[in-house]
Parts: structure tokens; C-alpha cells; sequence
């Protein structure tokens, strides 16, 4: 079943059976019992999906803590002063307050630095670096979200006397051995390559594990601290799978059961928050600042204490977000003028003098569009600089290294889902036909398959979402909202809503009738098929995941059309 986007959508054998064990083994719905199936839900995962558990309490230990820590207690001990190093986004901003936040109670002499995404790049530099030791008298540097591939930056730091702690979860490309650097991040040793933990994640364990090393008596307020935790792994897409799903929900009730907290201000909710409230909603707003030029702002809103700042950094936050909105729908309409899909191709798109800042959520769009790997490229001085956002079995951070070691581009890193280059003009056609060949040679004859659940109607998706979806959330990458096919459907009414999205009323051959939304529609394949469909069509769903406490409250997210 192909769809207007080029997705052949399927759906999943799952044995009748096996619905029907655990349909009455956990009494749940038929339709439940297939969903967890299909997302291959253990018993356990199961278990706590459909009883809230109210202690969320668990603990992970990394080896290298115990080194770390002792660099910590040296600066503790000695009122020596470190320097935290993060990153522009959620899990950078995140993961430096969680550091700044506990070494401030305890009176250890630190400053934060949060680099400008355009001036000084992403992650640390020599340049950057002598700027900031040559004005400070720092003993130790901790880099958060950055710099598991920063040799040179750090064999530098360790020459000029400095002790260096990293705090990542990115790809390590190259192992090295440092005298006076510690790295904290699981993807070192293969054991732990199970643990696909986010920065802030990772930052409050070691945080816990100080508390307990340095025998502090002061208390901390670790519930604030998982609440962050929670927030970045779903804004960094880190897998949403057993520990990982633990801590959003826990953050979740955390952010829920506070009357009043700077963030929640920005998000301006009527109801409880979701997963999907702090993915596409209080993220976006957060990051828009590093996007546009004011990368220390979200730090700035999260360290202040004056109340009249405090509201003066939140209306700047939410204007920068309307600003990096518009932009973005002016350069998705530049990029329209060359939508050609190639089947053997990625996704790659040139076009001068694009905002770098939105590079990263353009290619995010077109992959959610296309389910393809996608590179959006624009010049910045006399180079090129790429983001990139991928698909399962494309592995960006693997690919720019090699890339790296070609010469193809300058430099580049990220994980598998993600990542960002900077390359010379007159290598743009190597680079593509570099991506290309890789594409082709990992997914020959490839089918641009995605799966749905299976085919219902306006009622059971309304049963569905009153009764059982919410013991599918937190929502999140490897925990998709499901996808469900609803058949001959007629477009009633269309509107577009804030030049971006769709809010449509389809109704089905039996004169039922729904509320849907196909958002960033506009100047899209799905977009234009939508407005000017006449006949019934076919439609990819996903059921709008707020809380469903009246029929009113029930609407439909269109994300494909088979016509």
C-alpha cells in the first residue's frame, strides 16, 4: 500500500494468538494487547505500562565515576575552580544547570560556558578554549554533550596543566589514552552499549554518585534534578525503552505536580504536560535561542532569581520561537522549488544563506515526511556547513567520520540519528555522491517500509484513546504514537491554521465525522494532496495524545494519505 509520499505502508503478523494470551493475561484490550506485541514489549514492560508505579527510584553506576570524582573532590577540598563546557540545546543546556546548580550549593568555585553556535561552532575549539583558560585560573574542565572526539582539544587542555572530565553519549570514533581525562560515557565499552542515556541522564547519576563520595549533608533536590533528566531525553531522542521510559514518566509527574515553576510559564498548559507537550512544544522554545544567536539565554532564564529578568528572559524565549517558526516556513518554501525524490538517494539540499541555526529541524521535517536520510546544507563564510537527521541503519556518526578520514569534509560528528559537518564548496558533489553510494550499498532494493497497526474506526480510536493510550506514553523515539489506517474518507472542511498547518472534518461512508490536524502540511506532497482531494482517500493516523476526558477532546493527527 504506497502512499502519496513514496512510504509502503504494512502491517505487522502478529499471531492471534499471542493477542489473545495476553489480552487475558493482563486484561487488558485486544487492541492494547496487539500494540505492545508489535512494539515487542516485555511481560515486565508490559506490567509497568499498566500499573503506575509511584517509586522510581534506581541507580546506575559507570566505572569511571569513581575517577571523576576524584577530580571532584580535589576541587572540593582545594576551592579549586572548574569550568563547565555545554552545549546549545535541551540536553546541553540540561546537563551544565544539573552541574552548576549542585556545585553552587556546595560552594565550589565554577562558571558555565555555552558556546554561540555561529561564531564558535558546536563543541570546543583550541581558539575557543585559549580564550577561556588564558582569563581564568581553571584546574578542571567538564564537558557536557560534547567532546568524546576532541583530541586535539584535549591533549591541548592536559598540556597547559588541566585535568579534564567528559560527560557525552555521542559515538567515540577514536579511543585514545589521556593522562588527565576522564570519560564518562557508555558507548566506551560494549557491555553498556545498552544504556542509550542522554547527558543530563548520565550527569544526574554522577551527580547522585558525588552525594554519596563527597558525604554531603545538604539536601539536594534530585526530583528537579530528574525532572531536566526526563526533559532532555525526550527533546535528544534518545530511545524511549526501559530505564530511559522510567525517567520521563517520572519527570513528567515531577513537572506536573509543581504550581509554579519558570518553565511550565513557557509552555502556558491547561493540562497535565505529555511527552509530545515537551518534544514539539517547550524544546522547540528552548533551543530556538541557540538557533538564532542567543545561545546562553535558556541558561541565563534557568540560574536567575529576580522575578522581573526572570519574565523579561521568559517573553524573549517565546518570541525567539515565533521568529525561528516563521524563518523556518520561508525556507521550507525556498527548499519546495526542488522537492524531486530520487528512489536511490538521500535526501540533500543546498541553498545559500539559510539560517544554520534551522538547518537540523528542516532535515528532521523531510525525514518525518519522506522516512529518508536528509542533509540540508548552507554556506557560512567561505565553507559549507550540513546538519543531517537519519533513519534506522544509516548511521550519520559513523558516516562523517569516514567522510573525515577521505577528506571529503572538515570536520563532523553526532550519533546515529543525528549529526553536523562543515565541508569546502568544491567538495559538495563528492560529499553527495559519498552519501549516495553509502545509501545504495546499505539499502539495495530498498522498500520504504513503515507500519501501522492495522485498519479501525472513528469509534475504536475513540474508545482507544479514552481508555488504553495513555499506557502506551511516554511517547518518544522507539516508542512511537501508533499508526492506524481509517479507510474512504471525504474531506468535508479545510483551514489553514498559523500559514503552517491543517486543521480538516473528514467523515467516513457512515456519516461519521472527525476533527483532524495535518501539521507543517503546508507546501508538502501531503499538504496539497489534502486541500485538493475531491474522491475518498485513505489516511495514516495517529490518535492526538492529550488526555481524552469528553468526545470533544478527541481528534485524529493526519501523517500520510493513500489516494
Amino acid at each position: 500500500m504506497k502512499s502519496i509520499n513514496g512510504i509502503n505502508w504494512k502491517t505487522n503478523n502478529i499471531p492471534e494468538r499471542l493477542i489473545l494470551k495476553n489480552k487475558q493475561n493482563f486484561k487488558i484490550s485486544y487492541l492494547l494487547s496487539k500494540i505492545f506485541i508489535d512494539k515487542n514489549y516485555t511481560d515486565e514492560e508490559i506490567y509497568n505500562s499498566i500499573n503506575k508505579l509511584k517509586n522510581y527510584e534506581f541507580n546506575y553506576q559507570n566505572k569511571d565515576f569513581s575517577a571523576a570524582g576524584k577530580f571532584i573532590l580535589d576541587c572540593f577540598k582545594n576551592k579549586k575552580k572548574i569550568l563547565i563546557f555545554g552545549d546549545y540545546d535541551v540536553d546541553g543546556y540540561s546537563s551544565t544547570y544539573l552541574l552548576y546548580d549542585f556545585f553552587s550549593k556546595l560552594r565550589i568555585n565554577c562558571d558555565y560556558y555555552i558556546p554561540e553556535r555561529l561564531t564558535d561552532g558546536y563543541g570546543p575549539n583550541i581558539k575557543l578554549l585559549k580564550k577561556l583558560i588564558n582569563k581564568n585560573n581553571y584546574n578542571l574542565v567538564i564537558f557536557v554533550d560534547c567532546a568524546s572526539n576532541s583530541i586535539e582539544e584535549i591533549n591541548f587542555l592536559e598540556n597547559n596543566g588541566l585535568k579534564i572530565i567528559i560527560i557525552d553519549h555521542h559515538k567515540i570514533q577514536q579511543k585514545e589514552k589521556f593522562k588527565n581525562t576522564v570519560i564518562i560515557n557508555p558507548l566506551k565499552n560494549p557491555v553498556e552499549n545498552k544504556y542509550f542515556f542522554c547527558a543530563t541522564t548520565l550527569v544526574f547519576f554522577f551527580i547522585k554518585y558525588l552525594s554519596n563520595y563527597l558525604k554531603i549533608t545538604k539536601k539536594i533536590d534530585f526530583n528537579k534534578y530528574l525532572f531536566f533528566a526526563g526533559m532532555a531525553t525526550i527533546c535528544d531522542q534518545v530511545p524511549l525503552a526501559m530505564y530511559n521510559k522510567i525517567i520521563v514518566k517520572g519527570a513528567l509527574n515531577i513537572f506536573n505536580s509543581i504550581k509554579s515553576n519558570r518553565l511550565k510559564k513557557l509552555v502556558n498548559l491547561k493540562s497535565k504536560i505529555t511527552s509530545n507537550d515537551i518534544g514539539f512544544i517547550l524544546g522547540p522554545i528552548i533551543n530556538s535561542a541557540g538557533r538564532l544567536g542567543f545561545s546562553d539565554l535558556p541558561f541565563k532564564l534557568l540560574i536567575e532569581n529576580k522575578k522581573s529578568n526572570i519574565e523579561k528572559i521568559q517573553y524573549q524565549l517565546i518570541n525567539l520561537n515565533e521568529k525561528r517558526k516563521n524563518i523556518q516556513k520561508k525556507t521550507i518554501r525556498l527548499l519546495k522549488n526542488n522537492n524531486e525524490l530520487k528512489s536511490n538517494e538521500v535526501i540533500f539540499k543546498f541553498k545559500k544563506n539559510i539560517n544554520e541555526g534551522l538547518l537540523g529541524i528542516i532535515a528532521a521535517n523531510y525525514v518525518e515526511l519522506y522516512n529518508r536520510p536528509s542533509f540540508i546544507l548552507t554556506n557560512s563564510g567561505n565553507l559549507i556547513k550540513c546538519s543531517s537527521r537519519s533513519i534506522n541503519g544509516y548511521d550519520i556518526g559513523n558516516i562523517f567520520y569516514l567522510a573525515i578520514q577521505k577528506k571529503i569534509i572538515i570536520n563532523g560528528g553526532g550519533h546515529s540519528m543525528a549529526g553536523g559537518c562543515t565541508l569546502k564548496k568544491e567538495k559538495l558533489d563528492d560529499f553527495k555522491k559519498f552519501l549516495n553510494m553509502i545509501y545504495i550499498k546499505q539499502f539495495n532494493n530498498f522498500e520504504n517500509i513503515k507500519t501501522y497497526i492495522g485498519e479501525q474506526n472513528f469509534n475504536s480510536l475513540k474508545t482507544f484513546a479514552k481508555y488504553d493510550l495513555q499506557n502506551l506514553q511516554p511517547f518518544g523515539n522507539n516508542n512511537v504514537n501508533p499508526f492506524f489506517l481509517i479507510k474512504n474518507n471525504k474531506i468535508l472542511k479545510i483551514k489553514i491554521i498559523k500559514d503552517t498547518n491543517l486543521q480538516l472534518i473528514i467523515v467516513n461512508r457512515n456519516k461519521r465525522s472527525c476533527v483532524c490536524y495535518a501539521f507543517n502540511a503546508i507546501d508538502t506532497i501531503l499538504g496539497d494532496c489534502l486541500m485538493n482531494v475531491k474522491k475518498e482517500v485513505d489516511l495514516i493516523v495517529q490518535i492526538n495524545n492529550k488526555n481524552i476526558q469528553k468526545n470533544t477532546d478527541f481528534n485524529l493527527i493526519i501523517k500520510d494519505a493513500i489516494v
